[in-house]
């Protein structure tokens, strides 16, 4: 990976300047040779042939959202035109044994969808204000390429003075281009979609227990600490466990989720193929990065699988953090199925306060009300869960019953202090 700058340094040469100059013409494709027609055009093919007529679509570019038609690519060339910042350009290269998975404009939208946004988020840019451009050279089938092109579309850095401008540095560190190199290596693994399918198994588990194992009887605990968990909830903020605000809940959000996972056999077998997945998955993250030998069960080094790919790479593994990526995204989504019937409970808890006044009419509307959106959500919640599930609306009802218990109480109390006249209303 490259970038051309805007401008270069003060103090270049005559030949610096002249040379900048047209490399610029060519990335910001306004020169008659530029970067979108070398692109689209296999030169080392018979009669030239092109991307586009190889390819059959409009333009032979693409990126992670699909192929770009011809109006999209002349918006892009039009902003890039005016564009003061730099722009980046490298390619993505393939050998013999892997070249098959990207012959096709379809494997690479597919390959630039799940990994460029990673990798431009790694290097610090907006990804949202980022213009991509790739194509697919055909012209050495045993060897196969992706090129691709990409600039800030507006300034949105702060200069010291408050104006907006351009990322100022070019050079994009080599920690974001290292992990960008294994999670290709990756994507491209034949097991990919291994980890992916055990997590969703374990997941639908976890989904399972949290509609019928959490609320049994013989769970009285885990079912405890998940509607103590809901009644401490903020009532605003985000409730996702990513969030700031549940910063101080997720070890309760964790230790439930253990809880679940530890009270059922099924669901244990499932969390651990995943982590089995993962451990297969960091095999490969030491082959990419040029790591052959691993350490054995007995403690000793021995080879990595030869079935592997080779990678002629040096990468220090410390930098890669695609593995704890996916470990987080496990953990987050397993505390996101808690919060999810977290919030079904919040909403629904009211409770009496002494500022009541007990036989206050709009209480005791906002009582039943309250009774008849929790009846709605637990029936709507727990409609595929079986007959075990109805323990925790009856609890609510229960709840509910007490505090109307409580109001009836006080508000006789009250009448016998004052002296009622019967109709309910107090002199």
């Amino acid at each position: 990976m490259q970038y051309t700058p805007y401008k270069l340094p003060k103090g270049a040469s005559a030949d610096e300047i002249a040379e900048h100059a047209g490399k610029r013409a060519f990335y910001d494709m306004t020169g008659a040779d530029n970067i979108y027609k070398y692109i689209t055009t296999e030169g080392k093919r018979t009669g030239k042939r092109t991307a586009l007529e190889y390819l059959q679509k409009n333009t032979g570019v693409f990126n992670g959202s699909g192929m770009l038609s011809e109006q999209t690519v002349k918006e892009m060339k039009a902003q890039l035109k005016e564009n003061k910042g730099h722009i980046f350009h490298g390619f993505i290269s393939l050998n013999e044994e892997q070249s098959y998975k990207i012959d096709t404009p379809e494997k690479c939208i597919e390959l630039i969808r799940r990994t460029f946004p990673q990798f431009l988020a790694d290097a610090k840019f907006h990804k949202d204000n980022v213009d991509l451009m790739c194509a697919l050279h055909l012209d050495r089938p045993h060897h196969l390429h992706i090129h691709f092109v990409f600039w800030e579309k507006e300034p949105k850095y702060k200069s010291k003075d408050g104006t907006p401008r351009y990322r100022r540095h070019g050079k994009i560190d080599k920690k974001s281009i290292d992990n960008m190199f294994v999670r290709l290596g990756l994507y491209l693994s034949d097991s990919k979609d291994k980890v992916y399918k055990s997590r969703d198994k374990a997941l639908a588990e976890l989904k399972e227990l949290l509609g019928v194992r959490a609320v049994m009887a013989s769970d009285e605990q885990i079912k405890k600490e998940i509607i103590s968990l809901a009644k401490d909830l903020p009532k605003s903020g985000r409730i996702t466990y990513g969030s700031k605000d549940m910063e101080s809940f997720r070890p309760r959000i964790d230790r439930i989720v253990q809880l679940l996972i530890g009270s059922d056999v099924k669901a244990m077998k499932a969390n651990r193929r995943f982590y089995e997945a993962v451990a297969e998955r960091e095999r490969e993250v030491k082959n990419i990065c040029g790591e052959r030998t691993v350490p054995s069960s007995k403690g000793k080094s021995e080879t990595v699988e030869r079935d592997l790919p080779k990678y002629g790479n040096k990468i220090d593994e410390s930098n890669i953090h695609v593995i704890e990526e996916l470990k987080a995204d496990y953990k987050r989504r397993q505390g996101n199925l808690v919060l999810n019937l977290c919030k079904f409970i919040k909403p629904e808890f009211f409770e009496y306060k002494r500022r009541h006044k007990p036989n206050d009419t709009k209480l005791k509307r906002s009582l039943g009300m309250s009774r008849n959106k929790i009846n709605r959500a637990c029936r709507k919640f727990f409609r595929s869960f079986g007959n075990e599930s109805e323990l925790l609306e009856r609890d609510f009802t229960r709840r509910l019953q007490e505090i109307e218990e409580e109001i009836e109480r006080e508000r006789k109390k009250n009448q016998s202090s004052s002296g009622g006249n019967g109709s309910g209303e107090t002199k």
